[in-house]
């Protein structure tokens, strides 16, 4: 090839081009060991960039981006980057040769004199040199963590290692090794690092504060969606409860699954082995509810016997019964606020809200009533001194992200904003009311939500050839304390607070958008002159609604079996998704990938979403029942789903070898044995005279069949318990 691209001046030769300095210190790092050289200082060495653009053509060469290649080699051509042949010092002179690219003491090389040149030079020859570099380098997490499985010892070109400039920048003058900034360090206390890995292979990032130091701000990077569902493929398939299970989630780790059925029990299950933990028995009614505190010890369930029950996680040893409402209990919460991690709220169908200390039976409850109505004015009126029964029911409440107002929704058509940190002014059974109503719909408001953490809408995104089909926003940033409300009227509503200068003041929360589902698809209707289908009216009542990860979309389970997707920015409609032939009540977006959501129906279908594309990643075909409630795991590996006849399907990664020991049908002998009740609640087996939290601990679990019995062992190994915890206050 001919280089005629670029002639250089006389006064500035390519050859005084300033060769890239690297530090050495990594290698300094790893003769640390040896004792002969361990005081043996280095130094730095001189690479020539010429010989490294060379290995990068090579490597382009044999790759897919040929036009880059082509531009490259014309880049080098005219700046004449290439190495250069140099003439023996005998023959040099001052005077040029006659070749126009001569300088009198060399003449650059055509990269096909170079391979020429360099038979053993392969095209993968830069690769090969960045495999022995990860080789020969220290793990990055050498010196922290002994013999514990670390995400960081991936091997990757990204990360912290020896070799990294981040971790070998030594302070000048005293030696000293620079610490990384804090936004990359791997803090290990919190991390479940052997879960980590797992991710890492899925193709998938860690969450938020829990992310390996070899994965830059990973919480704001998103993997394809079909990568993190395509090894999603292992259903294992187990039942423990006689009755529908409206109630199935995860503790706080993923370790655990807590289910509640209308058999009146609350089961803990091993997400490891799929073995049931505990029974926890005690309510006289359906379980309504479910709840676990924020640092993840205990567990509360709520039931129609209007009593609310909490448990020790993971053995399921009872702590306290909550008693107070006159009617059942709706829904319950436990607050996100630190240093609040007792704290939970309980609604009701007396129309009333609850704060109780979750730790204790004999304390008071924080009482909330809806401010009564002016019966003049038909508004709301001053403070009422009364508490007593309302004629509207509470159906749903929920906290928002920082735990001092929660939201609630009722059968009299209002959503209302409560202030969870007042307190009663003295020891009267003066209630507490609402800071703000919220009028709007037109039926019954049966789910709310507060929006979730604050992410800004713009992201480091790993496909981001995908970007021109997300939609473009107004906003950057969404308020945590904005809610969306919905209801069977059709309609849906998203709410944003005020300026600060309002707030604690009535009328805080003010009507954003109204968003409407739109009519269904028409059907295909036959040419002019056949017979016309009748269409039926169809019911567009919303069964529940959730924000996504990050706030940009509002997602909703229509009642005529689709999901709608809406633009929070302005309230445009983005995505009618269509896949379920029936009612669909599960609901759940995944835990870090925005991208991502999960629904459940009475179709027995789940479909994972890619709600930018509005298109469905994997459709599980996994039961002829009624699915009636599910969840992603806390790590986003796993979806844990429960249908109407007590069966419980756990969806993960892997083959699923540490569950084939479990069997289908796990129930405890004492199960549905007869309980006695004092009047504080406590319950004792009949049979035994023994705390049902005792006999679990005897009694062997069954499968259904009567000679083959399983006994577990993880509930003694999940902690001891001390004599006295385990006496109940009724025996």
């Amino acid at each position: 090839m001919a280089l005629r691209k670029y002639i250089p001046s006389s006064d500035a030769p390519s050859g005084s081009m300033k060769p890239l300095i690297f530090s050495s210190k990594g290698r300094e790092n790893a003769q640390l060991a040896e004792p002969e050289t361990s005081h043996r200082r280095v130094k730095d060495v001189d690479v020539d960039l010429s010989e490294v653009y060379f290995l990068i053509m090579h490597f382009l060469s044999a790759g897919p981006c040929q036009r880059t290649y082509v531009q490259f080699w014309n880049e080098l051509l005219e700046h004449q980057l290439l190495p250069r042949r140099y003439h023996a010092w005998y023959s040099r002179r001052e005077r040029l040769s006659g070749d126009e690219n001569d300088n009198g003491l060399s003449f650059p090389l055509s990269y096909k004199s170079l391979e020429e040149r360099y038979p053993h030079i392969e095209k993968n020859h830069l690769v090969k040199l960045l495999k022995q570099l990860l080789l020969n380098t220290a793990s990055p997490s050498e010196g922290l963590i002994s013999d514990v499985p670390n995400a960081a010892d991936v091997p990757t070109l990204l990360g912290m290692g020896s070799f990294s400039l981040l971790s070998c920048d030594r302070v000048k003058g005293n030696g000293q090794v620079k610490h990384p900034p804090a936004h990359m360090r791997w803090p290990h206390r919190h991390a479940d690092q052997v879960r980590g890995l797992s991710l890492r292979e899925i193709g998938g990032g860690f969450a938020r504060h829990h992310r390996a130091p070899s994965i830059r701000a990973t919480c704001y990077a998103i993997a394809k969606p079909l990568t993190m569902v395509q090894k999603m493929q292992n259903v294992k398939r187990v039942r423990g409860h006689r009755n529908a299970v409206y109630c199935a989630i995860f503790d706080r780790s993923g370790r655990y699954v807590v289910t509640g059925s209308d058999d009146r029990l609350v089961k803990i299950w091993s997400m490891e082995t799929a073995f049931c933990l505990a029974s926890c028995r005690g309510h006289e009614g359906d379980i309504t509810d479910l709840a676990v505190n924020s640092n993840n010890t205990l567990v509360a369930s709520s039931s129609n016997d209007c009593i609310i029950r909490v448990w020790r996680l993971p053995d399921g040893m009872p702590i306290s019964v909550l008693r107070g409402h006159s009617a059942a209990v709706t829904s319950i919460a436990f607050s996100p606020r630190p240093g609040s991690a007792y704290q939970l709220l309980s609604s009701s169908d007396d129309g009333t809200c609850r704060i109780w200390d979750a730790r204790s039976s004999n304390l008071g409850a924080r009482i909330y009533v809806p401010r009564p109505p002016d019966p003049v004015a038909g508004k709301n009126s001053g403070p009422s001194s009364s508490s007593g029964p309302q004629s509207h029911q509470i159906f749903c409440c929920a906290f928002n992200a920082h735990g001092n107002v929660f939201v609630t929704g009722s059968s009299d058509h209002l959503a209302r904003v409560w202030n969870a940190l007042k307190s009663n002014t003295d020891d009267s059974d003066q209630p507490n009311h609402e800071i703000d109503a919220l009028p709007g719909h037109e039926n019954d408001v049966n789910y709310v939500q507060f929006s979730g953490c604050v992410v800004p809408s713009r992201f480091s995104m790993a496909d981001s050839s995908k970007e021109e089909n997300i939609p473009k926003f107004k906003n950057s940033w969404y308020s945590q304390d904005s809610i969306v409300t919905c209801s069977r009227d059709g309609s849906a509503i998203i709410w944003i607070p005020k300026s600060r200068r309002s707030h604690g003041k009535a009328g805080r929360w003010i009507r954003h958008y109204h968003l409407k589902v739109p009519p269904p698809p028409m059907p295909p209707q036959p040419p002019r002159g056949g017979p016309r289908q009748r269409i039926l009216p169809t019911p567009r009542g919303v069964n529940m609604i959730v924000w996504s990860l990050d706030n940009r979309f509002v997602l909703a389970a229509i009642m005529d079996c689709r999901i709608c997707v809406w633009n929070a920015a302005d309230g445009s409609l983005v995505h009618s998704l269509t896949g379920h032939t029936q009612s669909t009540y599960v609901l759940d977006v995944h835990p870090f990938n925005p991208r991502i959501a999960m629904s459940a129906g009475y179709d027995g279908k789940t479909i994972v979403w890619d709600i930018w594309e509005g298109t469905p990643i994997r459709i599980y075909e996994i039961s002829h029942f009624k699915l009636v409630d599910g969840k992603f795991s806390p790590d986003g590996t796993s979806i844990i789903l429960s249908d109407d006849v007590g069966q419980l399907y756990i969806l993960n990664t892997g083959q699923g070898e540490s569950q084939k020991d479990a069997k289908y049908d796990q129930f405890f002998l004492g199960d549905y044995r007869p309980l006695i009740q004092d009047a504080h609640g406590n319950v004792l087996d009949q049979e035994t005279q023994l705390v049902p939290f005792r006999r679990n601990m005897q009694d062997l679990l069954c499968d259904s069949g009567p000679s083959r019995v399983h006994r577990l062992h993880e509930v003694k190994r999940s902690r001891p318990l001390e004599d006295n915890q385990g006496k109940h206050k009724g025996s």
